[in-house]
């Protein structure tokens, strides 16, 4: 324990890197496609779920900085089981495991699926999985300050893009799609709202990670602009896919953020091709969203069980979900899988930490003076 304390103590970072943390660990593929669910569910008024949603999960990353600030130094699983007790302390952190496991899953499966669509169609899938893997395992397994460096360096090649693709959007908008406003009432909004959440994993990061933060308590800023950038992605996405492609146009489409990218035409423009724009984001947004959750899949591990050869515990947690991935048959098992996630989220990701913080305070358990 002294140990792992040391180790925390000397990899301290300013609570100004939570942003850029939070920002590349939200944005993955399910951004990307702005969860066809979301508009599935809220069709044309689905913008308006994901405004919603957005005011919903800032308010629940505000409540997960008060959470970590009740126990500095601590990760979440460790307070877990201070606050629920150790049994359902263990059964939580066994389904935060199941949870990554899935994930991670799904993004490896992913990371192929880019692969076909976009680069060497004839490449057999393990390839890219291999080359993701052995990248990753030599990131993580130096721990958590070259993780957030390398966050850090990567962000502006993701952002800039996407907000230049925003811009673009705007001139091949059709204003009709977006009629009737709330023609079937709020409740499909409020649905969509729930669907919005649970295509947005990432948040939960900081609860990890909060152990590595200086002074966590003056952390809230950082932590809502890292929710409020990925949140404000989604949402113009949506809004570009429902005003140019329309709701029957999504729900036929496999890729609908491939396909307005290539619909759109500016007369004059020097450049006529805009898929870089998209493509060079989701490959980083796909590969940094791994690291972090392969991080926290190895390294909760390595620390739940007191494992003594680490690198040898990352490859093998590693290998792990890259088979998992790779067994997936096809991509209609993936879409189930990714459907389960995006039920699971909202009640893991977002409302199981409120109910610790809850309990938390009912219990008066806390390791600062209230």
């Amino acid at each position: 324990m002294k140990n792992k304390e040391m180790t925390r103590e000397k990899d301290r970072f300013d609570p100004r890197t939570l942003t850029a943390i939070l920002i590349l660990s939200i944005v993955e593929y399910e951004v990307f496609t702005f969860s066809k669910s979301t508009v599935a569910t809220a069709k044309q008024d689905a913008w308006l779920s994901v405004i919603l949603g957005a005011i919903i999960g800032t308010v629940i990353v505000y409540l997960f900085i008060k959470l970590a600030a009740r126990f500095p130094g601590r990760s979440y699983f460790e307070y877990l089981k201070i606050v629920w007790g150790r049994p359902l302390g263990l059964l939580f952190s066994a389904l935060y495991f199941l949870y990554f496991l899935a994930f991670l899953g799904s993004l490896f499966y992913e990371t192929t699926m880019a692969n076909t669509l976009l680069f060497l169609p004839s490449t057999p899938r393990i390839v890219p999985l291999l080359i993701f893997s052995f990248s990753l395992v030599w990131l993580i397994s130096y721990g958590i300050a070259p993780l957030v460096r390398f966050f850090q360096l990567f962000l502006p090649f993701m952002i800039l893009p996407l907000l230049f693709l925003a811009i673009l959007f705007c001139a091949s908008i059709n204003l009709e799609n977006y009629q009737p406003f709330l023609g079937e009432g709020f409740v499909p909004v409020l649905k969509g709202a729930f669907y919005f959440l649970g295509a947005y994993q990432g948040p939960e990061v900081l609860l990890f990670l909060a152990p590595f933060i200086h002074q966590i308590n003056k952390a809230t800023k950082p932590a809502i602009l890292g929710y409020a950038v990925p949140a404000f992605i989604g949402w113009t996405n949506t809004t570009a896919a429902l005003g140019i492609l329309g709701v029957q146009g999504i729900k036929e489409s496999v890729m609908p953020g491939i396909n307005v990218v290539t619909i759109i035409q500016l007369p004059g423009f020097p450049v006529e091709r805009f898929g870089l724009l998209l493509t060079l984001p989701w490959l980083i947004a796909i590969f940094t969203t791994l690291a972090i959750y392969l991080y926290l899949f190895c390294y909760g591990f390595i620390e739940e069980f007191n494992l003594k050869d680490r690198k040898r515990a990352i490859y093998i947690f590693t290998a792990i979900p890259l088979l998992f991935g790779y067994l997936l048959p096809n991509a209609v098992w993936h879409e189930q899988l990714r459907t389960c996630l995006t039920l699971a989220t909202p009640f893991i990701v977002y409302a199981l930490p409120v109910l610790t913080l809850c309990l938390a305070a009912i219990r008066r358990k806390s390791e600062v003076k209230e």
